[in-house]
């Protein structure tokens, strides 16, 4: 038995691949380590060679465990802290939740061992990885976390991202893992050929990076302040402390009044819209009279023709603006409870305050603040490239906010807003992200944090942004190009893979 074989057989090769799926979290916010996520594919690579269907399964599994246990693990916080649900079952609940997600990865490389897709390494692996990714932004409502590409937003690589988007940086991700091992294989000369490969996909990407897709209009500068108020969630909705978050909010706001946007986060406001009635009027006179717009998240009801109540988690704006966006992709669990006549009750964590919203309409009127347009997504739509895209078009600047103290100190705000950031690179457009305890940012037209103010302190951030114009090649093509150029990609590497091994002395091109 050879010494790759005794390491990378049995458990030892489970244990490995475990690891490796361990490492990949750590690329990502808040760490960035972004090199060890092409090496983490790398061992991923090399751990998948030669096995059989069954075997790559479970390695698949092992590295989507190591993956998303590491990665993901922050939503025990939200399950036993903030669900109200007991340790033993809280952890039971995460590594469920792990799990499930594990399978998702298990799947498409159970097909990678079946139809021996490790003869053609190049084409198959990064093209899997990329259409893996993908799936998560649409299966099942969709969780798209934990994509390769967002480790790069800091990397010379970073230019892609507004032609190719954050999927267009997983596939280089997956090219260069594939590079790296062959990097490691004996054979000279497809190691000067890996070499030079991965120099000239890094030397593409950071050549991109020179290239300005947008520009700030200075005729469209405005001056923002954004309302952290920190309040701690199981204060949020306790009808004992609806005056102290009033009076935080309102008090921070009258700090503001120099600003031409002021933003409240995602439902800062701890009753719903019609209930608050007599705070909005007030504050949505003194935004005029001050030539100022508010922009803040609210809970709102509405009432159905055919009696049925219709709760919506949405943004609006008030004084020098206007407009009302309801929030289209809701948290499950959170936002709604999926076959809620089954398990509501169950547990606590299925029974949360809040959990029984509706989704927004696709298509809404625009938002408008200071005669500026803008697009707004509550919490984690942020993190839906293609729902950004879209909504992003033809307007001068981004909003997202989000309440994050339901993650507590963990990693799970750091990565949101490392997901945030990139949305703003992807579009070539300022976000405001105004959240509750935090991140609480101004982010350029290029990712770049231009101020943020700490985690889990009151406060205001003031700044200022600017509209611009210009579009990315990524907001008038999408992640469409990518997705095609993957899907024919698997395609070739399928067919030429089901082709009979060629003879010893034959070496077609990526051939393994």
């Amino acid at each position: 038995m050879s010494l790759k074989t005794s390491i990378t057989s049995g458990v030892k090769g489970h244990l490995l691949v475990l690891l490796a799926g361990a490492i990949f979290p750590l690329g990502l916010a808040p760490l960035k380590l972004w090199p060890l996520i092409p090496v983490s594919l790398a061992l991923f690579v090399l751990l998948l060679e030669g096995q059989s269907a069954g075997r790559s399964f479970w390695r698949a599994f092992w590295y989507g465990m190591g993956l998303n246990g590491v990665g993901v693990s922050w939503v025990y916080v939200s399950i036993h802290f903030y669900g109200g649900t007991p340790m033993w079952l809280a952890l039971l609940g995460t590594l469920g939740f792990v799990a499930f997600l594990s399978i998702l990865y298990a799947l498409p490389f159970w097909a990678y061992g079946r139809f021996n897709l490790d003869r053609y390494t190049l084409l198959t692996f990064p093209a899997l990885w990329v259409l893996l990714e993908w799936s998560k932004s649409w299966l099942l409502s969709g969780f798209p976390w934990l994509w390769a590409g967002y480790g790069f937003i800091d990397s010379p690589l970073y230019g892609l991202a507004p032609v190719a988007g954050t999927l267009g940086l997983s596939l280089v991700a997956a090219l260069s893992a594939v590079l790296l091992r062959w990097i490691f294989k004996s054979e000279n000369l497809k190691r000067t050929h890996a070499i030079i490969g991965l120099a000239a996909l890094i030397a593409f990407c950071w050549g991109l990076g020179t290239q300005e897709w947008t520009q700030p209009q200075l005729n469209k500068t405005q001056k923002a302040a954004l309302i952290q108020g920190n309040i701690p969630q199981e204060q949020k909705w306790d009808p004992k402390y609806r005056k102290h978050i009033f009076d935080t909010y309102t008090g921070l706001t009258e700090k503001s009044w120099d600003a031409d946007l002021i933003l409240w986060p995602e439902a800062a406001y701890p009753v719903f819209y019609h209930q608050a009635l007599k705070t909005i009027t007030n504050l949505d006179i003194r935004a005029s009279e001050k030539d100022t717009a508010i922009v803040s998240g609210v809970a709102r009801w509405e009432p159905s023709e055919n009696g049925v109540d219709y709760y919506y988690n949405s943004i609006f704006v008030i004084g020098n603006g206007e407009g009302t966006y309801n929030k289209q992709k809701l948290v499950p669990f959170g936002e709604y409870v999926p076959m809620a006549s089954l398990i509501r009750g169950l547990i606590p964590f299925f029974n949360l305050p809040m959990s029984d919203f509706h989704k927004g309409a696709e298509v809404q009127p625009p938002l408008l603040a200071n005669n500026m347009s803008f697009a707004a997504f509550i919490c984690y739509e942020i993190v839906y490239p293609e729902l950004v895209r879209q909504q992003a078009k033809n307007k001068d600047f981004l909003v997202t906010i989000s309440n994050d103290a339901w993650f507590g100190h963990s990693w799970g705000p750091l990565q949101h807003f490392q997901m945030a950031r990139m949305r703003a690179l992807e579009t070539g457009k300022y976000i405001l992200r105004g959240t509750n305890t935090g991140v609480t940012a101004i982010i350029d037209h290029k990712g770049n944090v231009q101020s943020q103010i700490p985690q889990f302190e009151k406060g205001v951030l003031k700044g200022v942004f600017y509209g611009t114009k210009g579009e990315t090649p990524f907001v008038s093509f999408g992640q469409w190009p990518v997705i095609g150029l993957s899907a024919l990609l698997l395609i070739i590497g399928v067919a030429l893979s089901l082709r009979p091994e060629p003879e010893p002395n034959v070496r077609p091109l990526y051939h393994n």
